[in-house]
């Protein structure tokens, strides 16, 4: 059943359903069932045996991890040169540093796809099939071959499918056939190859425009997009900004540590040191520079952000949104359902000339005219279909009633965003009806009169000619309403000879009969709809203000509508002026470089829009260079989407193809939960500054003894071991503490930061480098030198490593980088403050990072099976009790340092923890 049907295309549609086993009702349950077991799930994923293998082996190709490979080859070279000298050991401890760092980075990345996972299963995609002469929503996964598939503007063709009904269909093939232009669709058979036939919708494919309905045929990997499905998951996600950035880092200070390692090692061979010692001194520095457990790090802290995120109904399609999102300067928002609940209300229907409600009969003929140029789908207790058509529906009656008036329907004309208006052709009183609603500036030129008219002819009581005074007037209405907030639909007909609904039933055309049938239309009056604004909207832009983002409202309602909806929100003052707002009109005539004047210059409203002015918008913004995020929920939102830095898509009344094109989908299509993913994304973006300033700081204390044993006749202080036990042992646990840190209660009062500021800026690195990296040095220098010096060593002495001098004065010196690291991950929690305020109790992670500090710290200088592996020795408690000042001292300086910056400071995202 589900091989493919070579012939499909040439068959009638009854011919499809009994080819099918299918029936124009629908297949039962017990049928679907049945043949999910036997065809299996509508999946397009391939089984990969090999590919966390692959991922593995991926990770020994980084570029530290090759020059740790490289190093511990150097040692075992060494060691067959000349044996003894305890080379070999160094190099089965760096090799065993390149992979647990690599088994670290994997674990990481698997965290990381296994988050994303889980968050694509927050949202499956849904599709309506009718089973059982029912309409039902089911997951894409579950539709098997014979299904009905109900497609309508935006839908995402799920399964290869023979089209048997079709209202103006139009659909993009592009992800198959990668051919722009779009498709028109029929159900008449055809006599063409399936792959041309313009009576098949493909899986993959989107529909543009119109509605109609498919048999399914094929689903799975026998869809022609299933074919390729292998193709589509080796494609590989792209690095953002952000990891291309940290990755420019991470080989910077690799170069940096080989030149260094390098040259000293030249120095070293000058001065006729031995060559085993030189190698110790270059493998040092080189694993001191090296920051081992930073990246896999950095895509913990994106994963776990993206988390978080989702938490707050903002769901990330891809890490690098999570980021991005955090640095929007601009949010361009719709207003349906994001500024607004989309509850439509149908509050009102007046009369065009005066405003004033309608008797109870003209209310109801107008209501069947709406109705007739709406299209809803009949579920077990309710309909389907756009708010404004459902409300039409709910106000003309109920279920019994408005499928019996559906029944009468002869023809739909499908919404035209170009157009503002949809139509239909119906039966009222057994007389065919030709009836349009929409924009009633989209209606206007096709009126013909105002007013009722007998059987929906004219010279009724109420009509009127259409004459300048009469629409002006109507206008006037329009704009009342429009002006207090409300959505303002026009609603027209016209009855048709018999001559004209013949020839309509026969015809296959569709917008070319459509606009001749728009003629000498009577207006018959207006529906008032009411969307009330979000409650919690008003509060979210103030906080988008405060935080020097700027939101403009881009929507396709009146201009009057749009300006209410907008000052509610809080978009524009109470008491600015409606100069602020564009339509699209004036729009269309603007330059690219007018309209940056006018956004400049404070417009930040624009009604009566289209989607092809929003893409105008995105590049004005961008070419201002600005961030801009761009929400959407049509199919034609998509090229907007996706020019944008940050696309939005609504997920629960978005279409799948601007979920497809989006970075990021709103579960809950609210404005305000925007807002607290751009929190978030700041929020992860200073935690990954934090911690790379937290790892940073340790690599002066690493290096200094090493360029002090190559410059001056003293002992090394700390060994390649004791360096890898800080990165690769006690660093790892508090750098995910701080990868995980909430919010600063101030982070959304900070202005966006711009593109020039780097993650690896200059103040970051001398606050790293020259500040607390060199107070670690130099008190746990301070500290080994006191050792020694009590234990009656002097300048010049030569001191074996195994000496109990000097294993106990390096393991004061190691004590005492562990535990100023203390101080520092304390004073990284925040920006301005202490970090204490923030309560050791509110991150677990740090708590434990603090007692894994401590407990190593006093365990290498008193706990004897550590002490051998360590090759450190104990000291009196008073030494380990200075070591402890170090914390204080640390903690002490930074402090102050923070709150003299903190008075001068100009833009508080430049100054990182």
């Amino acid at each position: 059943m589900n091989s493919r049907p070579r012939q499909i295309q040439f068959l009638e549609a009854d011919e499809v359903f009994a080819h099918l086993h299918g029936r124009p009702e629908g297949l039962s349950s017990v049928e679907v069932g049945e043949r999910l077991r036997h065809l299996g799930r509508n999946t397009f994923e391939v089984p990969d045996r090999t590919r966390w293998l692959r991922s593995l082996l991926r990770q020994f190709s980084n570029f530290f991890t090759i020059l740790l490979l490289t190093s511990a080859l150097i040692c075992f070279i060494a060691h067959r040169i000349n044996p003894g000298e305890g080379m070999n050991v160094l190099g089965w401890a760096i090799l065993g540093v390149a992979l647990l760092n690599a088994l670290f980075s994997f674990f990481q990345e698997y965290r990381a796809e296994r988050a994303m996972a889980a968050l694509k299963a927050y949202l499956p995609q849904m599709v309506e099939v009718r089973r059982q002469n029912e309409v039902v929503q089911v997951a894409a996964a579950e539709v098997v071959p014979g299904d009905i598939l109900l497609l309508s503007e935006g839908n995402r063709i799920t399964a290869d499918a023979r089209v048997i009904r079709a209202e103006g269909l139009l659909v993009n093939n592009a992800p198959l056939t990668g051919e722009s232009a779009p498709s028109r669709l029929v159900a008449d058979p055809v006599s063409t190859r399936l792959e041309e036939s313009a009576n098949i919708v493909f899986a993959g494919a989107s529909v543009l425009r119109g509605s109609g309905e498919a048999v399914v045929f094929a689903t799975g990997l026998r869809t022609e997009f299933g074919k390729l499905a292998h193709l589509s998951q080796s494609v590989r996600r792209t690095d953002s900004p952000l990891e291309r950035e940290t990755s420019r880092m991470v080989r910077i200070l690799t170069v940096i540590a080989s030149c260094m390692g390098f040259s000293f090692f030249m120095y070293g061979m000058l001065i006729g040191r031995p060559l085993w010692v030189n190698l110790v001194f270059m493998m040092g520095i080189i694993v001191a520079n090296v920051p081992e457990g930073l990246l896999p790090t950095f895509t913990l802290s994106l994963a776990m952000g993206s988390l978080r995120m989702a938490s707050k109904n903002v769901l990330v399609k891809s890490l690098n949104a999570v980021e991005a999102l955090g640095a929007v300067h601009v949010i361009c928002s719709d207003k349906t359902g994001t500024l607004t609940l989309n509850q439509l209300s149908l509050t009102g229907i007046v009369d065009p000339l005066s405003g004033t409600p309608l008797p109870p009969g003209e209310r109801k003929l107008l209501l069947a005219a709406a109705l007739a140029a709406s299209e809803v789908r009949l579920t077990r207790d309710s309909w389907l279909g756009d708010p404004l058509d459902r409300e039409v529906a709910l106000a003309y009656g109920g279920l019994d009633e408005v499928s019996t008036f559906l029944e009468q329907s002869l023809r739909f004309f499908p919404f035209d965003l170009d157009k503002k208006r949809s139509a239909g052709i119906t039966l009222l009183d057994g007389r065919p009806v030709f009836a349009v609603k929409g924009a009633f500036e989209a209606l206007r030129p096709l009126l013909g009169g105002v007013g009722f008219a007998a059987a929906g002819g004219t010279g009724g009581d109420t009509y009127q000619e259409a004459s300048p005074a009469i629409l002006a007037k109507v206008e006037k209405v329009v704009a009342a309403i429009a002006g207090q907030g409300h959505r303002v639909i026009a609603v027209a007909s016209r009855a048709l000879t018999e001559d004209e609904a013949s020839r309509t039933a026969r015809s296959t055309e569709e917008g070319g009969l459509q606009e001749r049938l728009e003629q000498s239309l009577i207006l018959h009056g207006l529906l008032v709809l009411e969307d009330p604004v979000r409650p919690e909207v008003p509060k979210a832009v103030a906080k988008c203000r405060a935080a020097g983002i700027r939101v403009i409202l881009i929507t396709g309602d009146h201009p009057r509508t749009a300006w209410a909806v907008a000052r509610k929100c809080g978009i524009v003052s109470e008491e600015a002026a409606e100069g602020g707002i564009l339509t699209g009109t004036e729009l269309a005539g603007l330059t690219g470089l007018e309209l940056q004047e006018k956004i400049a210059g404070g417009t930040g409203v624009f009604a009566r829009t289209t989607p092809d002015q929003k893409l105008k918008i995105v590049a004005a913004l961008k070419d201002m260079e600005l961030v801009v995020a761009m929400t959407g929920d049509g199919v034609n939102d998509a090229p907007a989407l996706k020019a944008a830095d940050v696309g939005i898509a609504m997920g629960m009344q978005g279409t799948d193809v601007a979920r497809e094109s989006a970075q990021i989908i709103l579960l809950d299509d609210n404005f305000a939960s925007i807002v607290d993913g751009v929190e978030e994304g700041r929020t992860v973006y200073e935690n990954i500054r934090k911690f790379t300033c937290y790892v940073l700081a340790s690599n002066i204390p690493e290096m200094l003894p090493y360029l002090l044993y190559i410059l001056f006749p003293v002992p090394l202080a700390l060994g390649v071991i004791h360096i890898l036990s800080i990165d690769l042992g006690t660093d790892i646990v508090p750098s995910m503490g701080l990868g995980r840190e909430p919010p600063e209660r101030d982070v959304m009062d900070w202005p966006p930061r711009t593109e020039r500021q780097a993650l690896l800026s200059p103040d970051l690195l001398v606050r790293s480098y020259l500040f607390l990296g060199l107070m670690e040095g130099l008190w746990s220098l301070f500290l080994f030198f006191l050792v020694l010096i009590e234990g009656g060593w002097r300048y010049g002495m030569e001191l074996a490593p195994t000496d109990p001098v000097h294993r106990s004065a390096t393991g004061i010196a190691l004590a005492a980088v562990l535990l100023m690291q203390i101080g520092n991950l304390l004073g990284r929690r925040s920006r301005l403050g202490s970090g204490l305020d923030r309560g050791l109790l509110a991150n677990p992670l740090i708590l434990i990072g603090i007692c894994i500090q401590v407990v190593f710290s006093w365990a290498i200088l008193y706990w004897p099976p550590i002490q051998e592996v360590m090759g450190t020795g104990p000291v009196p408690l008073s030494i380990y009790g200075l070591a402890w000042c170090g914390v204080v001292l640390l903690f002490g300086a930074d402090y102050l340092r923070k709150r003299i910056s903190g008075k001068t400071a100009e833009r508080p995202v430049s100054t990182s923890p």
